[in-house]
């Protein structure tokens, strides 16, 4: 998806930019490092991309980070209560 972004790179701000990118960075360190990181970890990281994405949002790029989310979503495991 990223390498979409950079083909229309001259449609988006540099601003926009960013945060396009670090939102597919953290996805596919999620995708990466899901098997290392224990609950707290794995928290974590969601919060960080879901603040990345509503930033990208308050950019005016919501269909690409939505794409984004699309490709690279990751099955939840049922939790226990």
């Amino acid at each position: 998806m990223l390498s979409q972004a950079r083909e229309s790179e001259g449609s988006y701000s540099p601003l926009q930019q960013h945060f396009l990118q670090r939102l597919n960075r953290l996805l596919r360190l999620r995708l990466d490092q899901s098997g290392e990181l224990n609950e707290g970890g794995l928290r974590l990281i969601d919060r960080t991309i879901y603040s990345t994405y509503c930033d990208a949002v308050d950019l005016g790029v919501t269909d690409e980070a939505q794409k984004m989310l699309h490709k690279h979503a990751v099955p939840h495991k049922s939790r226990r209560r």
